[in-house]
């Protein structure tokens, strides 16, 4: 009896560390969004986003391929990827208004160089600036970016940075990719993805299943050149039935994608472009 005693106790222990480890709060891969609550995210009063790079050109601004967003919420600045190049960086912001040396931190979606070139530029603006990388950067980008004098956060998992503004954690690649959600008063979540490598539909159910918050709007690239008319359906739909709001397409999402999109989306569907600005809240 002792024996059979054991054993259930030991059988029970067993199941509750699985338990746990299915539950911790990591992001999964693509078609595997998480079930129930996982991250608290406080919410903010109000939110700006600045477009800096994109490849979708504007009034004369440096349009070359990438992405870079400015962030600003209650009370932080964060840079989300930081494009190609400096010059484009450093340019683009100086036309927008936007003073890098004002930054609080930059995160980086992934490694790939139309994301994290124009990490100079920010170093010279904002010597020792905290970068956050998602787990499983190239030791290499890693060491480069230490390189430059500024102080490198690996990121593990869900998150929240700032209050207001939190990463969804790294999706598994390649490559390991994360996305910035912030929680604006009143209105839900706003979603900014680099490229969507993982899915951008996957991202958007898991920005909800993490949150149990409305996804009100979603912007940045949803890596959808090439998608198939099934594949381009499929987000659409998704987008429909989590209520998104707000969708404004960047960088790598193609043409053909953009205009399937405005035509199933109507006027959920927002002109995205370098240079645009997209305020919530008072």
């Amino acid at each position: 009896m002792r024996r059979v005693l054991v054993a259930v106790a030991l059988a029970a222990a067993v199941l509750v560390i699985y338990a746990w480890w299915a539950m911790r709060p990591t992001a999964p891969p693509p078609g595997a969004p998480l079930q129930g609550f996982q991250l608290r995210v406080e919410p903010v009063p109000s939110l700006k986003l600045v477009v800096l790079v994109d490849n979708n050109p504007y009034n004369g601004l440096r349009s070359p391929w990438g992405i870079s967003v400015h962030v600003e919420a209650g009370g932080r600045r964060v840079l989300f990827d930081t494009g190609p190049d400096p010059a484009t960086l450093e340019e683009n912001a100086k036309r927008l208004g936007v003073n890098l040396s004002e930054i609080d931190a930059v995160v980086i979606s992934h490694e790939h160089g139309d994301h994290v070139g124009g990490l100079p530029a920010v170093a010279r603006a904002k010597p020792g600036a905290t970068v956050y990388i998602p787990k499983g950067f190239s030791p290499r980008t890693a060491e480069w970016i230490k390189g430059l004098g500024l102080k490198v956060v690996e990121v593990e998992g869900p998150a929240e940075i700032y209050r207001g503004i939190a990463t969804t954690g790294p999706f598994r690649g390649p490559p390991p990719e994360q996305a910035l959600i912030i929680r604006v008063e009143g209105l839900g979540l706003v979603v900014v993805t680099g490229c969507a490598h993982p899915g951008i539909e996957e991202i958007l159910r898991y920005a909800y299943n993490l949150t149990r918050v409305h996804v009100y709007a979603v912007v940045g690239g949803f890596h959808l050149i090439g998608a198939s008319a099934s594949r381009l359906q499929r987000v659409a739909q998704t987008m429909l039935e989590l209520g998104v709001d707000q969708v404004y397409p960047l960088h790598c999402t193609g043409d053909r994608a953009r205009a399937y999109l405005a035509e199933r989306l109507g006027e959920r569907y927002m002109d995205g472009h370098v240079g645009i600005t997209i305020e919530y809240g008072p």
